[in-house]
């Protein structure tokens, strides 16, 4: 028998029924992917895409919870919870639950249920809701980040359900909004409905590596003012968008600055190790004038083991200390014309390779039963950007991996795709996983 068809070393003897069952089902999981793709769920439109997943998963046999979260009831839960965010009115969470036999621990898999929008759909060769596969991909906005992750996780709990009926523990998927307007808040209306399980994947594109460490951060807002006239006497004002010229030179400064090499070893392979990303520059009022205000705003990525308050002070610091020295005195420019705020902070965070989490979804990716072409472990490393997997380990101490199909280099990209045996394959290892969690074995790992 070849060693594609020998499944028999996977894990354990009920392995060879939950690989069938993950082939069996792949045609159901695909047609589903590119379902999902056309339902437009950009931020703040996720409720028609979060009820079809709820009618989806009731009619397979799951325990759902669907609820709407209070914005108003949830910052005063959760002060965090009242950062600048789209309202979560009409943008449902959804709990799917598949209940154990109450004697193990649990496991949620984490995915969010927006996409970002599609700034020009003419860029597109399909369409960007399309959900068209070709060549082994599936394409359309949100394949990538966050609809095929999210589709793994549904397709291993079903295989685990059609598998084992219960294992010892819950397996359950949380939906929930909000992941592209402000991280960290829609897992925060899972936590206050009061979920806190044992342990959780958040479902996001890591090349099909289980990642143990993110980033935290947080999304700034830098203001420059200056003052108006007519720009034929442009002299006698003060050109805010003149400033913003300098201020992200300094912004560029900086990066290279904190680019510690030796900072975070899971952070190595990454050429930056404190990404500093504008992504909205905003100046001027009319044509022909000298802008009085000019505004950009981004994100500062930092590595789980900084301190979010001590890297935000230092950075509003140095981008005012770094600008008068740029600018010089005879610029006209003050500390005063220059306002650094903070708009949203997330956290990082950093389960130890040594957990037992860990140690289950390595034994999963190097089981000699694995399919041979599958993706190969290429050991621990983190995962380059911010998600929701910082919340639960700093309020909770929940252990955590990142964990899907799919590359950050496709995501939010034109054409954004993801290749249909990455996502078979990662299926498979993520239900074997929590098998091996839910189990309650993982205590002898």
């Amino acid at each position: 028998m070849s060693t594609d068809n020998a499944h028999s070393g996977w894990l354990d003897p009920a392995s060879a029924k939950l690989l069938f069952q993950i082939d069996a089902l792949e045609p159901a999981f695909k047609a589903l992917l590119q379902n999902l793709i056309g339902f437009k769920s950009v931020s703040g439109n996720e409720g028609p895409l979060v009820r079809f997943v709820a009618e989806w998963a009731q009619s397979a046999g799951f325990d759902i919870d669907i609820w709407q979260a209070d914005d108003v009831a949830l910052a005063a839960q959760y002060p965090m919870a009242a950062a600048r965010h789209l309202s979560l009115a009409n943008r449902p969470t959804l709990v799917i639950r598949s209940p154990g036999a109450g004697s193990g621990p649990s496991l949620f898999f984490n995915a969010h249920s927006d996409v970002v929008p599609v700034p020009d759909a003419a860029l597109w060769r399909d369409g960007p809701w399309s959900g068209t596969f070709r060549d082994g991909r599936v394409y359309g906005r949100g394949a990538c980040d966050d609809l095929g992750p999210l589709v793994c996780g549904l397709w291993a709990m079903t295989a685990i359900a059609r598998s084992y009926g219960r294992l010892p523990g819950d397996v359950a998927l949380e939906l929930v909004p909000g992941e592209e307007d402000c991280v960290g808040l829609g897992t925060l209306t899972s936590l206050a409905r009061g979920y806190i399980p044992d342990a959780s994947i958040v479902l996001e594109p890591t090349d099909g590596q289980p990642r143990c460490a993110s980033r935290g951060g947080y999304r700034f807002q830098i203001v420059a003012r200056g003052r108006a006239v007519h720009g034929t006497v442009k002299w006698l004002g003060k050109d805010a968008i003149a400033t913003m010229r300098l201020i992200l030179g300094v912004l560029e400064e900086i990066e290279r600055d904190w680019n510690d090499r030796e900072a975070d070893r899971l952070f190595a392979a990454y050429p930056i190790m404190r990404p500093i990303t504008v992504d909205r520059v905003d100046g001027g009022a009319w044509q022909g004038m000298v802008a009085d205000r000019c505004v950009c705003a981004g994100y500062l990525e930092l590595l789980p083991g900084d301190d979010p308050e001590t890297w935000r002070k230092r950075f509003a610091d140095e981008v005012q200390s770094r600008l008068m020295a740029l600018a010089g005195a005879s610029s006209g420019i003050s500390a005063a014309d220059v306002e650094v705020d903070t708009l949203e902070q997330y956290d990082g965070h950093c389960t130890p390779t040594g957990h037992a989490l860990c140690r289950a979804a390595q034994m999963a990716m190097t089981s000699p039963g694995r399919r041979s072409h599958w993706q190969q472990w290429s050991g621990w490393s983190a995962f380059n950007s911010g998600c929701e997997a910082g919340l639960r380990p700093r309020l909770c101490g929940t252990p955590t991996l990142v964990w899907g199909p799919g590359s950050l280099d496709q995501a939010h990209a034109a054409d954004e795709f993801v290749d249909w045996p990455r996502v078979h394959a990662a299926a498979a290892d993520m239900a074997a996983t929590a098998a091996v969690w839910c189990s309650g074995r993982n205590e002898s790992l």
